[in-house]
């Protein structure tokens, strides 16, 4: 369970708002069951290839290690483009060490999900798969890296899976929740998560802070996302976010307060590094 959490708090760092956010199929959001909102996302990708930021990530007092979010590329996948986003986390503690890379595919225009990888380093624990998702059977399926074959290979049962219109995951959702309105007292909820157990995701917009960072100073909006899982964004976390209250909406720094302690992230740098497209 200890390692289980621990990844929960290390991907929730990518899901930052995300495992689970629930919305209707049009992209709809809702600050009341009889309030909806529709075209909430941005119609444009907002976000520049190269637009990079590196995180302090704290447990409790321990200085845990480095958190990346980058916008690496744009890519074609199956014949569709799409913007290919990055979470790295790289820390240890006593007895732990994480070397994480987790990678989503986000296609515009509308905005779905086309694949999401992971590649996990946990301790002694190993993991490396990713899901493919296809849009117009609305399925999901996951494969696993083979060692002999060098290659990603279907699961045995893990194979197209329903997954609801315009599905999202952990990364992609995290980006498009920074092109939201977020208006102070209004509540958002999606259900695009391309696992259906991870439905709903509620995001409160609470207030406006001033904080400091090693980055510097922002003026913030604070968000509270409680997702339904374990871990960083979980009801028992009370998780807090502060996006800069600018055009960037940068994710400036995460508090959460869970069973084995505190999770704080801290942004310590920001980049906007243009770079060649990829394959």
């Amino acid at each position: 369970m200890r390692r289980r959490t621990l990844r929960r708090g290390a991907v929730a760092c990518l899901a930052l708002l995300a495992p689970s956010l629930s919305g209707t199929p049009d992209l709809a959001g809702q600050s009341s069951p009889d309030e909806v909102a529709d075209d909430l996302f941005s119609e444009s990708w907002p976000f520049e290839i190269g637009e990079t930021s590196e995180y302090a990530v704290l447990f409790g007092p321990v200085n845990f290690g480095r958190m990346h979010l980058r916008v690496e590329a744009q890519d074609t996948i199956r014949g569709t483009p799409a913007y290919r986003l990055s979470m790295e986390m790289k820390g240890s503690i006593p007895f732990y060490r994480m070397d994480d890379r987790t990678v989503s595919w986000l296609a515009p225009d509308p905005y779905r999900s086309l694949r999401f990888e992971e590649n996990l380093r946990q301790g002694g624990y190993r993991r490396q798969r990713r899901w493919e998702l296809d849009h117009e059977a609305l399925a999901a399926t996951r494969q696993d890296w083979n060692e002999e074959a060098e290659a990603y290979l279907p699961h045995r049962r893990q194979r197209d899976l329903p997954m609801p219109p315009g599905a999202l995951d952990e990364i992609s959702y995290l980006y498009l929740i920074r092109t939201l309105p977020l208006e102070i007292g209004r509540t958002y909820e999606f259900d695009r998560y391309f696992e259906e157990d991870g439905n709903p995701v509620v995001v409160e917009v609470l207030r406006r802070e001033r904080v400091r960072v090693p980055a510097g100073t922002f003026n913030t909006i604070v968000l509270r996302p409680t997702i339904q899982t374990e871990g960083l964004f979980g009801e028992e976390g009370q998780a807090e976010v502060f996006i800069s209250d600018d055009d960037r909406r940068l994710i400036v720094q995460i508090k959460s307060r869970m069973k084995i302690g505190g999770v704080d992230m801290y942004l310590r740098d920001f980049e906007r590094n243009e770079v060649e497209t990829g394959r």
